[in-house]
């Protein structure tokens, strides 16, 4: 008896040391995962799986002093109820964070990046950023400092997408690999506005479009709540193939995140039709179905919308399925020349015919 207690405490010992490996959510203290470089330091914290907290930040990095370097990657999804997903800091230093899945926050921001005085933030995440905080990303870079941040699908915030703010020389550069949503706005920004003193780059598939009260389409604010058009004329909007092996697109030059183009840019788009097919339709929204334009130089083409979300297709005709339709050279339903479902219905019969064959066989032979 008391050896089976043993090894059920055992079993029960070893389950729990799983629990706490695959998640990091710490028990009777609310702590996520944190890594904090002092000047000259390097500090690198990997796991393996998850990280979820309740009132805590989930990941924490931050880089203080010259020389410092300080990283973190999460083999899962990051989830906060209370604190944020993802906080990152440079002073000086250098800052990394790799999410190996989604980040979701539910009261602050997905992610919180701030660098100063010539300090270095990389981010990386494979999924969404999902906040319901003000912003699903809140960057601040100043003082001649660098943040580069690139999400592998969407960013959504309940009040903005994305939450971007510069001075001092400094860079921050997004990329959004699908759509960047927020209430208010897609993109809030004093960037190409005249109290900036540095650049924003942002690159995204679609950022949703909204109206101010004159009815006005936007995609972008400044601080002050107006419409920055100046900085919506410079975000780049990644165009979607989905037959490339029929398509491309001969004036633009393919770059990493695939062909970009800005706002109310002209498309030229070539559509390779291949021996025995014609085209039926050629497509740049594919969920509404709207049709590229063909001009009289044999190309097609498309205008950037506010809000990008190009996604270029294309349907074609088999030859054969027109002479079908009018009756010319229709194929007989027959097991040599018919269609796949006439082959099988034919096995089907012929094996019946076999098999009662064979039972007609075997009954005469019984009877003698």
């Amino acid at each position: 008896m008391k050896s089976k207690t043993r090894s059920l405490i055992t079993i029960l010992f070893l389950l729990a040391m799983l629990v706490c490996v695959c998640s990091i959510t710490a028990f009777g203290e609310d702590r996520g995962v944190e890594v904090v470089a002092n000047q000259g330091e390097q500090k690198t914290v990997t796991e393996i799986s998850g990280v979820k907290t309740d009132s805590a930040d989930a990941v924490t990095v931050k880089a203080n002093g010259e020389g410092s370097d300080a990283s973190a990657v999460i083999g899962g999804d990051v989830e906060s109820d209370k604190g944020h997903g993802l906080v990152i800091e440079a002073d000086q230093g250098k800052a990394t964070a790799v999410i190996n899945g989604q980040i979701e926050t539910e009261n602050q921001e997905g992610i919180e990046a701030k660098a100063d005085n010539g300090g270095t933030i990389n981010v990386k995440v494979d999924g969404d950023v999902e906040s319901d905080g003000d912003a699903s990303i809140d960057a601040e870079a100043i003082n001649g400092s660098k943040i580069s941040i690139v999400v592998g699908s969407e960013a959504e915030g309940k009040e903005e997408g994305l939450d971007l703010k510069v001075s001092g020389g400094s860079s921050i550069d997004v990329v959004v690999k699908d759509k960047i949503e927020g209430d208010k706005a897609g993109i809030v920004t004093n960037a190409c506005t005249p109290d900036c003193d540095g650049t924003v780059n942002v690159t995204a598939w679609k950022i949703v479009v909204r109206k101010d009260g004159g009815g006005k389409e936007f995609v972008a604010l400044d601080h002050n709540n107006a419409i920055n058009s100046a900085f919506e004329k410079t975000i780049k909007y990644i165009i979607r193939i989905k037959n490339p092996e029929y398509i491309s697109l001969p004036g633009l030059e393919k770059g990493e995140y695939g062909y970009t183009a800005y706002e109310g840019d002209t498309v030229k788009v070539r559509i390779n039709i291949p021996d025995g097919y014609e085209l039926e339709h050629a497509y740049w929204d594919d969920d509404e179905e709207l049709e590229l334009i063909k001009g009289d130089d044999g190309f097609w083409y498309v205008r950037i919308p506010k809000g990008g979300g190009v996604t270029l297709s294309v349907e074609l005709d088999d030859d054969d399925d027109d002479d079908e339709d009018s009756g010319e050279g229709y194929r007989a339903a027959s097991p040599n020349t018919g269609d796949k479902e006439d082959l099988i219905m034919w096995s089907v019969v012929m094996l019946a015919a076999v098999a009662l064959l064979a039972g007609m066989i075997r009954k005469r032979a019984l009877n003698r």
